[in-house]
């Protein structure tokens, strides 16, 4: 016979049609007490998406860490089998300590994350009552469809304000910032750092094109690698871009990676025949044969894949030795 567990300092809240209660319970308990049905395991009544172990994990070294702070609910379903039971003159709630005692509508990598960690926290959930398999997956869709999620241009701009930031990703803000400021820049007033703006490179998009770059780099620092990339954007430009009327592609999201792809390719040639002399003009000796050899279509109409266009400019490119 498994034991009742009883919580109080609940609150009663009515939504519309729907009443739940809001408590804290240990994150022991629920770990315990909680179960999801995802939609590979039961394609008749589950709903939910696989499990990511990893962010689970994650989770788990987060809260173990001792700086772990997971303020928000988790949301239950209480089902039949856990005899819940709210107690209003007390504004407690209480139910069976058993293994599915509710089913998670929101939350369940944080309640494995719980499971996995080593610290036990108090927790805040939300809890529905007499709620039918319909309203579970509705409650879980709306939940997952209403909700928008942080940009992820927003959480890259502010982590060095939360001192989150690791070496690369200090360098690729260093980077960004420098193109974002100086005068010069062929990228001035064609970034945003924390929004998706049309016709603007955004700090992600950035982060991911220039990020494989960083061992091509070495040992240079923000501002000497600024003067070479920059450097190359415009030699891309004025030899590949211009001539065929397709500059505002340079801030295609497809494009600009495939253009920073080309970047290391380029650059040995250029290394090969004037040294480590990466001016405008040295690029643009191999910048003008390959504009004047690609398929302007390749830049104007491009798929979202990026990899088939650097392809294509570097074969552009090697033209040059056959012919």
């Amino acid at each position: 016979m498994s034991d009742k567990v009883s919580y109080g300092s609940v609150s009663l809240v009515r939504q519309g049609d729907y009443r739940f209660y809001s408590f804290t319970m240990p994150s022991d308990v629920l770990a315990e007490t909680c179960f999801v049905v995802n939609r590979d395991e039961d394609p008749i009544e589950g709903f939910q998406r696989e499990l990511d172990k990893k962010r689970a994990a994650e989770i788990a070294n987060y809260i173990d860490s001792g700086l772990g702070t997971i303020p928000s609910s988790i949301v239950l379903s209480a089902q039949e089998d856990s005899d819940f039971y709210y107690d209003s003159k007390r504004k407690s709630v209480s139910f069976l300590s058993i293994n599915k005692a509710f089913l998670i509508i929101d939350g369940q990598h944080r309640v494995y994350g719980f499971k996995l960690a080593k610290t036990a926290l108090r927790i805040p959930v939300v809890v529905y009552e007499n709620l039918s398999k319909r309203d579970e997956s509705r409650l879980f869709i709306d939940i997952n469809s209403k909700q928008k999620g942080v940009p992820t241009e927003l959480l890259l701009d502010i982590k060095k304000m939360a001192e989150y930031e690791n070496d690369t990703e200090q360098y690729l803000r260093e980077l960004f910032d420098t193109f974002s400021t100086e005068n010069d820049s062929v990228l001035y007033n064609r970034l945003s750092a924390s929004k998706r703006e049309k016709g603007k490179i955004t700090r992600s998009v950035f982060n991911t094109a220039v990020k494989p770059l960083v061992k091509v780099f070495g040992n240079k620092n923000s501002d000497e690698i600024y003067e070479i990339f920059n450097s190359y954007l415009i030699a891309f430009n004025e030899g590949v871009l211009v001539p065929h009327k397709l500059e505002e592609q340079a801030f295609n999201t497809t494009v600009f990676k495939a253009i920073s792809g080309f970047f290391p390719i380029i650059t040995a040639r250029v290394k090969d025949r004037f040294g480590a002399i990466y001016s405008v003009d040295n690029y643009y000796e191999f910048t003008e044969i390959t504009g004047q050899r690609i398929k302007p279509a390749k830049l104007a109409t491009p798929t979202n894949a990026y990899k088939p266009i650097v392809d294509h400019l570097e074969e552009s490119l090697k033209q040059e030795f056959t012919l």
